[in-house]
């Protein structure tokens, strides 16, 4: 990417960054209710309840807005297990500062009618909208089912702190949050004093019961499942629960009639989370053939918008018992959005959505303060011109910029977005650019391998493969480094239909750009020894770590299990680009992408020159085979189903495959001898994707008390510390057919980390971490151009001092 295009990028994120912090009231800080834990009023993990609350002022001090964070749901105990150690399911895991926005902006040129109110936003980690009550908890998985308890625990708990006092309220929230406010609206107002104005503005809450366009009532089930392993049901309406199944009272078009208390609708008509998930989710699309239509309406076929319009009919039929009331008020736009009230673009501002000339805010107050009421539903798409796209960073959005970012600051990119905190967003996206700048070759445009169909090489859903290769120049045209991208596997059909729609599936959901930074910068200052080459990064869509093959497709699924094919596919194809003269070549990648490069490096080298200097430099993909702290060998099992779903086998070592079964001989230990092609293997003996996923899954941690430890193993008690140590004892061992030949090089710290030849931090720079006091740029260019063997295994933990911490991200640096 040229230089201007990079700094047009910076100039719009300080003006949006200026723009944000003059109109958001800035961070809240959280706070933890300590003493609910002994009521049991508790997270999914056994952890507080928390909220963040920004006091009312002047006129507005015994008025009160409580809002209700959204998050989704779950179901089982398998999905709820997935939650338990996210900030949705634990306040250890939520951030410190919440931004407040839109229906809590504490500014009263963007919020004027609840500015000056109490606002408090109540965070969400239980799954269940604030409705589970379930007494037992099983010590298998440690679960705790206790959402209803969490909302009278924080409610009792503000009535203390002045709200019991209170003449105004409201109870809103988004999405969940919102489905949370229309269930628990009658509720929250018997807490209220008597003589109280007390209402409630659900967002994007208003959930409703249609079929899929499959014919299948997938979101039926699912809602039945959350009601049954939360115990919801005694918390549900019980006009509605003694007429139909407890599961359909989760749907507010079977309470919403029986609600006393006055309530506004916010919602779109073509909710874009109901459309993805309810009308299309992924599984009753299993070609893919709706992608474009869920990505955008506006791209629907004649079709497929007779089906989005035929849910917008649908979500009308189910506001009739909001139509047939005079409390209740609706504001119904036909934009496609999820969640309105808690954006400012969405919530007050010249170019907000508009019903009768009317923002969402001015509606809201007007109805709230009973000058005027307001029930108005949207003509149908695309009739309404005021539908913009606020500023929203969606899932989609956010992983190019997480892979852009490479394993810069990822973390506190997801955290910033998910909580609407767009200031801290901005200021992470503004470093990584200015470094990207500064530090890298920019970005790298992609390119598709169209003609690779016809081979058979193609993504998990069909797409052909895709790559990026930047040009090499003067002494490093003929010279090539080849790095396979990561991304972890999918071990069945489940789990790969998961990926299908991602970047990590699919070629159409790759971004188009990509930073190339570390072993694949092109600036000699940040990599002296490469800068010059052809370098390419082939992007990852298999998940067999370019090792699967089979022919048959089912055509219930759509699964294509082509790794294999793939890497070679584009080998060729860089072979008829120039490859096919070099001098020089190497075969790298991160993760699972390191570990394609130790299971693919001598299938590289046959495809190269007989005079090439060849070699491999895997990065963080030497995963070991070990039992977790529970004494099972999960990811021994984990990857047996990987090789058997993609027929990795006929890849894999013959000489492995002869002595073991072919599961093991994923696993680098039991083939890194039998590589002929020399090859260096860069990894942390504390692997931290390592520690984490193979020693201390979730699943052999169910209580949570690995948690300190996992995060960062400086915080490991005595008996887990042996433990950590044991692994990487265990580590070494795994390195013997890498120690006993000449031609092989190590370079194994013990940071905690995973994958370091990507970032620039981590590669070359004068505080990357160094063994012999030399860094990973130059141990790997000494051993390639045999200026200097290395193999060097460093100390224990916590020995090496330049082990640092380069990533950075918002709960480290709260003063972003």
């Amino acid at each position: 990417m040229e230089i201007p295009r990079i700094w047009q990028w910076l100039n719009l994120l300080v003006c949006v960054l200026l723009l944000i912090k003059s109109e958001g009231s800035g961070f809240v800080p959280i706070t933890y209710l300590e003493d609910a834990e002994s009521k049991g009023a508790v997270c999914l993990d056994g952890s507080p309840p928390a909220y963040h609350f920004d006091k009312g002022s002047g006129e507005g001090v015994n008025s009160w807005i409580v809002h209700l964070e959204g998050g989704g749901w779950c179901s089982d105990v398998s999905s709820c297990l997935e939650r338990k150690d996210t900030r949705l399911g634990s306040s250890k895991q939520m951030d410190t500062q919440a931004g407040f926005y839109g229906i809590l902006n504490n500014q009263q040129d963007y919020n004027p009618d609840f500015y000056n109110w109490n606002r408090i936003k109540i965070r969400y980690c239980d799954g269940s909208s604030f409705t589970g009550d379930v007494e037992e908890v099983d010590p298998t998985n440690n679960l705790h089912f206790r959402g209803a308890r969490i909302f009278e625990a924080v409610i009792k708990h503000l009535l203390a702190k002045g709200m019991e006092n209170a003449e105004n309220a409201i109870l809103s929230g988004c999405s969940a949050g919102g489905l949370a406010a229309i269930l628990n609206c009658d509720r929250f107002k018997s807490f209220l004093p008597n003589g109280a104005r007390v209402k409630c503005a659900p967002d994007a809450g208003y959930f409703i019961h249609v079929p899929d366009v499959s014919g299948t009532k997938r979101i039926e089930n699912f809602y039945k499942g959350v009601v049954e392993t939360h115990g919801s049901a005694k918390y549900l309406s019980k006009s509605c629960t003694s007429k139909y199944g407890a599961g359909l009272c989760f749907f507010p078009q079977y309470v919403v009639q029986d609600i006393a208390t006055p309530i506004f609708v916010v919602n779109a008509a073509y909710d874009s989370w109901q459309i993805r998930n309810i009308l299309i989710p992924g599984m009753a699309d299993p070609h893919g053939s709706w992608q474009n239509c869920r990505d955008d309406i506006g791209n629907c076929t004649p079709d497929q918008l007779d089906a989005v319009q035929g849910f917008r009919e649908d979500f009308i039929k189910a506001l009739s018992g909001v139509q047939n009331s005079p409390s209740k008020g609706m504001f119904i736009d036909s934009c496609y959005i999820h969640c309105q009230t808690e954006m400012q673009e969405s919530w007050f501002k010249t170019d907000a959505p508009q019903l009768a000339n009317t923002t969402i805010a001015k509606a809201v107050g007007d109805w709230f303060y009973d000058r005027k009421p307001f029930q108005h539903i949207d003509c149908a798409f695309p009739c309404n011109p005021t539908c913009v796209n606020p500023l929203v960073i969606s899932s989609k959005v956010l992983t190019k910029l997480e892979h852009i970012a490479e394993y810069g600051m990822g973390y506190g990119l997801m955290e910033a977005s998910k909580e609407g905190d767009m200031y801290s967003f901005g200021i992470l996206v503004l470093e990584m650019l200015t470094r990207l700048h500064s530090e890298g070759s920019g970005f790298v445009p992609i390119t598709y391998l169209e003609d690779a169909e016809s081979k058979g090489a193609v993504c998990l859903d069909g797409s052909p493969p895709a790559y990026h290769f930047d040009k090499g120049s003067g002494e490093g045209v003929n010279s090539w480094i080849v790095f396979l991208e990561g991304g972890g596997w999918c071990s069945d059909v489940s789990s790969c239909l998961e990926r299908k729609d991602t970047r990590l599936g699919s070629s159409k959901q790759m971004d188009m750009q990509s930073g190339f930074n570390g072993i694949l910068n092109n600036q000699q200052d940040y990599n002296p020894d490469f800068y010059n080459w052809n370098r390419i990064k082939i992007r990852y869509c298999d998940g067999s770590s370019f090792t699967g093959d089979v022919e048959e497709v089912d055509p219930t699924n759509n699964l294509h299990f082509r790794g294999a094919r793939i890497f070679e596919a584009v080998i060729k194809h860089l072979l008829a680009k120039g490859m096919e003269n070099a001098e020089n070549a190497i075969l790298s990648g991160c993760s699972a992408g390191g570990l394609a490069a130790i299971l693919n490096c001598d299938r590289f080298k046959s495809f190269l020159p007989n005079g090439a200097r060849v070699k491999c430099v895997p990065d963080a993909g030497y995963f070991i085979n070990v039992p977790d702290v529970s004494g099972t060998k999960h990811i021994e099992n984990f990857y047996n189903g990987v090789v058997e779903t993609h027929g990795s086998a006929k890849y894999l070592s013959k000489s492995c495959t002869s002595k073991y079964g072919a599961g093991l001989c994923f696993f680098p230990q039991y083939v890194a001898q039998d590589i002929a092609t020399p090859i260096f293997v860069v990894n942390a003996a504390y692997d931290s994707w390592q520690i984490r996923n193979i020693l201390i899954p979730s699943m052999a941690d169910p209580h949570g008390s690995w948690k300190n430890c996992k995060e960062n193993i400086s915080n490991c008690t005595p008996d887990e510390l042996d433990a950590v140590q044991g692994f990487r004892e265990d580590f070494i061992k795994a390195l013997s057919g890498v120690q006993n030949s000449p031609s092989k090089g190590m370079f194994i710290d013990s940071c905690y980390i995973h994958c370091q030849t990507g970032m620039q931090e981590l590669w070359f720079n004068p505080d990357a971490p160094q063994l012999a006091n030399t860094t990973i740029a130059k141990a790997v260019g000494d051993w390639f151009y045999e200026r200097k063997p290395f193999q060097h295994i460093d100390c224990a933990f916590p020995c090496n001092p330049t082990c640092g911490k380069p990533v950075l991200n918002v709960k480290a640096h709260p003063e972003i």
